[in-house]
């Protein structure tokens, strides 16, 4: 009894500090707003999400997920995001924080482990998202204007699979008045009802299309809501990560 209170103490505090890692605010961009939420499957987790402020008008946007759930994962994404918060006091590029975090990754991590990894800058003067995605997909870009969804799979294998030697350009999107841009786990799309049946990008279209005016923090609890909902009876299978970007409408 007494060493498993000391273990559960001890996961507690990893929760703690994991937790502690999490943005406690949301950035202020002029044009835009934000939302974030993590919701692991365990005590620990191995999701991760940050914002970094570069300027007033500048945002780097992190989101990974490192395979598996609880402890072990929990460290790697912590690893992550520290790895990327003293690339940027160091000046790196997007392109070179990129490479230089997978490469580490690979030194560091098991074979059979690796960090899928959404590494993204926003400017507010261009309305640009430029990224990177390792094995992160599918990023959701929503065109109000159109009122269509844009897919983009991931750009390249996930970090600490293998040295990165030939990274290719990053992919911007252009965000417009009302466009919304979505970085969110496999944890949604895969959430499972008691049949089998996953939430899947349908289910995260539904509630876009029912709320189209919405702030983006509510939206990210509506699609949390509604996978639930989804599941029904079935346990969280997996870690939740939902991240927002949405320009505001003129």
């Amino acid at each position: 009894i007494i060493e498993s209170e000391k273990l559960e103490s001890e996961i507690t505090v990893a929760r703690d500090v994991q937790m502690g890692t999490l943005p406690k605010q949301m950035p202020v961009v002029e044009g835009y707003e934000f939302a974030g939420t993590f919701t692991p499957t365990d005590q620990t987790g191995g999701d991760l999400y940050d914002f970094v402020p570069l300027d007033e008008n500048r945002l780097f946007l992190l989101m990974g997920d490192a395979t598996g759930h609880g402890i072990g994962p929990a460290l790697s994404a912590t690893q992550v995001r520290a790895m990327l918060r003293v690339a940027i006091r160091l000046d790196s590029s997007l392109d070179d924080a990129f490479v230089h975090i997978n490469d580490q990754l690979c030194e560091d991590l098991p074979d059979d482990r690796f960090v899928t990894g959404f590494f993204g800058l926003l400017d507010a003067e261009t309305n640009t998202i430029r990224f990177h995605s390792g094995g992160q997909g599918p990023i959701m870009h929503y065109q109000a204007d159109m009122g269509e969804f844009e897919w983009h799979p991931a750009t390249t294998f996930p970090l600490g699979y293998m040295p990165q030697s030939d990274l290719q350009a990053p992919i911007v999107s252009v965000l417009e008045p009302g466009d919304l841009f979505g970085l969110i786990s496999d944890g949604i799309y895969e959430y499972e009802n008691e049949h089998g049946a996953q939430f899947g990008r349908q289910g995260v279209i539904r509630v876009l299309d029912e709320n189209p005016d919405t702030g983006a923090q509510e939206l990210v609890d509506k699609i949390m809501a509604a996978a639930r909902e989804h599941g029904g009876t079935a346990p969280q299978a997996d870690d939740i990560t939902i991240v927002l970007v949405r320009r505001l409408p003129e």
